[in-house]
């Protein structure tokens, strides 16, 4: 006999428990006597209401809480006799993108799913069974059951994704259920990586099941659009980067189509374990760039990308600023940047009069007591503000430190060592994320920062931009980095999201909830309302709708080290908490049979209840 759940007989402390409330009740017995006289005929147990002495109601209520606790501990009564019944096993599936590789007539994922169905008809028919997938984060298909059917549904219905996947991740997740479990289990795994290749601490606990060879693959690695927020398409250019896994010569055409017109169309020869670049100018139009491999490889997800060419957006700027330098650059700019339609007002004129509506507004060394509801961009502001209060000022200081992180700089090389004439040491606001910083003697600073506040995006430059000339050709880095802020603040233009397969985005603006997915395969799936997110696991255009408003996202999926399909050598599988059959399967793992008794010990508890309950009413009566 033995106990599934052994720490469940702690609670063998509530005996004393019990006691403590029986002894209680008696100590509030009350004997009335007519006469003192009359003490000396009681018995004397009665007089000694304190001495312990169980009734049968004390009994029932023992009995009653033994049998809880000891079905809690889930006793079992184990035979002589072996027998393969009771075993479990635990279905690892790899469902990353190289699996998508076909290796003849099949994928990897066919041979490695067939290899699970023919592993699961050798198995005894009293064996549970439990199925994981290990895809991009893994994911328990099927939980512990001894119905075959539904594991080999679960199998038929798995499929993988096109995202990297960590087998690691899996494995860790599967031997926590399998040190859970109160019989020996078998992990098996089916994948196209070698064990050899699996952590250490894992590799000897599980089996195996390795598919595929071939390593034949070309694959598009990127595809970038390079195109300035306030650039046309005409400006636009992409680049393709093709990578040659194979460890021979690679051959074949690359198409770049805008929407369905063909803009380029060219043959390469590539050398094994190469790569090549295309640069693409001269697009028609905005829209969708698709770039596609035509070629005869072993893995298809990523022989094709996608990419979005923005169309012209004018944005209205309006610029509250005193006569300046800096007024006559931002004139000229605007002059060169069709898209930037900027106004000029002065800070009395603004004041005395409500603005017009403007996409952005700048304010140059003026803070307003009350700022307009839209996003905003403060330069140099004066001393005596109130938002941004200033806690000195700093002369000849230079970018020691910048954000990479933020998607105002996220386009531009880093800005380290930039001098600068004039800053103000202002503290940040809570809400704020520090784009660029520097020093003095006394405290780092930060040089600019931006946020988002009450629904609107807000940033402030510290330093004189009217003293660094923004135009000037010594300062192109402060250009560059002034119109990537102005494009942050700048409307979302209704472009459409590419991203990385895998990868979490949040989800576009949309005015009413829910939100309808559309994926490239052309499932149709609605949305939680609380979910502020999405995670594209297949490559293609995903088409999100809400209440009229349409957006479009487009995922990509760039992975070299799963487009990498070659392996070096197929091992066989290692067997382990088991034998090998005659017939060259596997056999389930001897485990001696038990009974479970916990339901019996409920069910008498649960009539000694009813038989307690009786006794105590006769008691009383």
């Amino acid at each position: 006999m033995g106990f599934a759940e052994p720490l469940a007989l702690l609670f063998t402390a509530l005996y004393g428990v019990l006691v403590v409330f029986y002894l209680w009740e008696r100590w509030r017995r009350q004997l009335p006597v007519p006469s003192l006289l009359l003490w000396e005929a009681v018995r004397e147990d009665t007089l000694r209401a304190r001495r312990f002495r169980p009734d049968v109601l004390f009994i029932l209520q023992l009995i009653i809480l033994t049998c809880l606790i000891i079905g809690l501990a889930r006793p079992y009564l184990r035979s002589d006799q072996g027998g393969a019944v009771g075993g479990r096993h635990i279905f690892v599936l790899d469902t990353s993108a190289s699996m998508e590789a076909r290796e003849g007539r099949r994928s990897r994922f066919d041979e490695a799913r067939a290899a699970a169905s023919a592993r699961l008809a050798h198995l005894d028919a009293a064996d549970e069974v439990m199925v994981v997938s290990a895809g991009h984060a893994p994911e328990m298909l099927l939980n512990f059951t001894r119905d075959h059917d539904a594991v080999a549904q679960a199998l038929a219905q798995a499929a993988p994704v096109d995202a990297g996947g960590d087998l690691a991740v899996a494995l860790a997740f599967v031997d926590g259920a399998r040190q859970r479990s109160d019989v020996p289990t078998e992990v098996e795994v089916f994948t196209d990586i070698p064990r050899s290749q699996l952590p250490a601490a894992l590799r000897d606990q599980v089996t195996v099941f390795q598919v595929g060879e071939s390593d034949d693959n070309l694959a598009i690695e990127a595809l970038q659009v390079f195109q300035g927020r306030f650039q046309d398409y005409r400006a636009a250019r992409a680049y393709v980067l093709v990578q040659n896994f194979s460890h021979r010569e690679g051959h074949g055409f690359l198409t770049v189509r805008l929407q369905e017109q063909v803009v380029n169309r060219s043959g390469f020869t590539i050398a094994a374990r190469d790569s090549k670049g295309f640069l693409i100018n001269d697009f028609p139009g905005p829209g969708r760039v698709s770039a596609q491999l035509e070629v005869s490889d072993a893995l298809a997800a990523d022989d094709a990308a996608l990419g979005w060419i923005r169309p012209v957006t004018p944005v209205h700027v309006l610029v509250v600023s005193p006569k300046s330098p800096l007024l006559d650059d931002l004139r000229a700019l605007a002059t060169a940047v069709p898209a930037l339609q900027i106004e000029v007002v002065s800070p009395e004129a603004f004041s005395a009069a409500p603005a017009r509506p403007a996409d952005v507004v700048i304010f140059h060394r003026v803070v307003p007591e009350r700022p307009p509801p839209v996003n905003a961009l403060y330069i140099y502001p004066p001393a005596d503000n109130a938002l941004f209060p200033v806690l000195a000022e700093a002369a000849n200081v230079e970018v020691l430190d910048w954000n990479p992180r933020h998607a105002a700089l996220q386009p531009l090389r880093p800005l380290a060592a930039l001098p600068l004439q004039h800053a103000r040491v202002v503290t940040p606001p809570p809400w704020s994320e520090t784009l660029l910083s520097s020093r003095t003697l006394e405290r780092e600073f930060p040089l600019a920062f931006a946020g988002e506040h009450d629904g609107r995006r807000v940033a402030c430059i510290t330093f004189d931009l009217e003293a660094e000339r923004l135009l000037s050709s010594d300062n192109i880095n402060v250009f560059l980095f002034f119109l990537n802020l102005l494009g942050w603040l700048s409307p979302d233009a209704g472009d459409a999201m590419v991203v990385r397969t895998g990868d979490v985005q949040p989800l576009p603006p949309f005015p009413a909830q829910p939100v309808q997915v559309q994926n490239p395969r052309g499932d149709v799936s609605t949305l939680a309302p609380s979910q502020q997110s999405i995670q594209p696991l297949v490559a293609g255009e995903y088409r999100l709708s809400s209440d009229g408003t349409r957006r479009t996202v487009l995922a990509n999926f760039f992975d070299p080290v799963e487009s990498d399909i070659g392996r070096a050598s197929k091992e066989p599988p290692v067997f382990h908490h088991a034998a090998l059959t005659p017939a060259g399967g596997l056999a389930a793992p001897r485990v001696t049979p038990r009974d479970d008794y916990r339901c019996w010990l409920y069910a008498v508890a649960a009539a000694l209840c009813v038989l307690e309950w009786i006794v105590a009413r006769r008691v009383v009566r």
